[in-house]
């Protein structure tokens, strides 16, 4: 929550541990007294929450990034999952959000995967069958007796229980919420509306107070007084001169802001993926296993004819790898919940505006 303060520019507010151990020093500023270094982060969750351009799949660019993402099965797509990526790549928000926008459209390709046109022709063919039967038998006609019996059901379940070894246990997972309304800190509240994920109980006792105590971290942090360092002078310099369109000097000074910037957005990122990483190792290695008990389904039909009962868990199984593909994609997109600092903007090709 924000707080008035009147005693300084300055008034150390807090120091506390985060999960290396060490104690980090924080202090707060207000608003109207921040200097331009400073307002590149922020102090509380709402400060690093930004918009970030949005990626229209259904459009040209959205549907070739989809494209790339599918695969004609899903071992070969578990075999090109995306992966953490270096640091390098993700150190600002502008790229950060490109590279979200490319795990969204993995995420968006996943059902297009097996699509299962041949299980779904055969559960509307069954389903007809049934409807047909049950026609014949209310008019008193000769009917199948055994359209509804199928002798592997109990095999076709046997796998179905394997499955739900991990199924079960993720969809309590998902039922364990933690309610935004419920959160009397306004910065927490609006990351769990934000950051759907963090809305799971130990999600948010986990990862909350760490993004919290990294929002807190910015304003005393030696990047920021080396921003500022740098930034004041060009700034004093291009309004004594009254400048109309960013010289060489400007464009090289921001420039070196920036680097500062990504240099200490590498090190929150290294902070996050450090505690993002084994919950997205946990959701991988599930992934390759349900899609084993999805082989074994074809393997127990082999080559008989599809009945309700394949059909039925066929179709339960293949949203059960889905699932699990969604898992692993929404931990890899958590880590765009890591609040970055904004890179400054050289203003080169803009108006020159300060």
């Amino acid at each position: 929550m924000k707080r008035i303060f009147t005693l300084s520019l300055f008034i150390a507010i807090l120091s506390s541990p985060y999960v290396s151990g060490q104690n980090v020093k924080t202090f707060f500023v207000p608003e109207g007294q921040r200097n331009t270094a400073q307002k590149l982060g922020g102090y509380s969750e709402l400060e690093y929450l930004w918009n970030e351009p949005s990626m229209n799949f259904n459009k040209k660019d959205g549907k070739a990034l989809i494209e790339e993402c599918t695969y004609t099965s899903y071992d070969e797509a578990f075999k090109n999952l995306p992966g953490i990526p270096d640091i390098s790549e993700i150190d600002s928000r502008e790229k950060l959000s490109q590279w979200l926008n490319k795990v969204r459209a993995c995420d968006w390709a996943v059902t297009s995967h097996e699509p299962r046109e041949d299980v779904k022709a055969a559960k509307k063919r069954l389903a007809d069958a049934m409807m047909e039967n049950a026609k014949r038998a209310a008019k008193g006609l000769p009917y199948d007796t055994e359209l509804h019996f199928d002798p592997k059901a109990k095999q076709y379940d046997a796998v179905m229980k394997k499955m739900g070894v991990y199924y079960i246990p993720a969809t309590k997972e998902e039922q364990n919420r933690v309610s935004p309304f419920s959160q009397s800190d306004p910065g927490y509240k609006d990351f769990i509306l934000s950051c759907g994920m963090v809305g799971y109980k130990p999600i948010f006792n986990e990862f909350a107070p760490l993004r919290k105590q990294m929002c807190h971290e910015w304003f005393a942090s030696s990047a920021c007084k080396k921003v500022a360092a740098i930034d004041t002078p060009l700034v004093e310099r291009a309004q004594a001169e009254g400048v109309k369109r960013a010289p060489d000097w400007f464009i090289e000074g921001r420039k070196a802001e920036q680097e500062l910037v990504m240099a200490y957005n590498q090190q929150i990122l290294k902070r996050w993926i450090q505690k993002v990483k084994p919950h997205l190792e946990k959701e991988k290695a599930i992934i390759p296993k349900m899609i084993a008990y999805l082989r074994e389904l074809e393997t127990v039909r082999g080559n008989d004819e599809m009945t309700n009962e394949y059909v039925a868990a066929q179709l339960q199984g293949d949203s059960y790898v889905q699932m699990f593909f969604h898992r692993y994609l929404a931990w890899l997109e958590f880590i765009g919940c890591a609040p970055l600092v904004q890179t400054p903007s050289t203003l080169e090709g803009q108006k020159f505006k300060l």
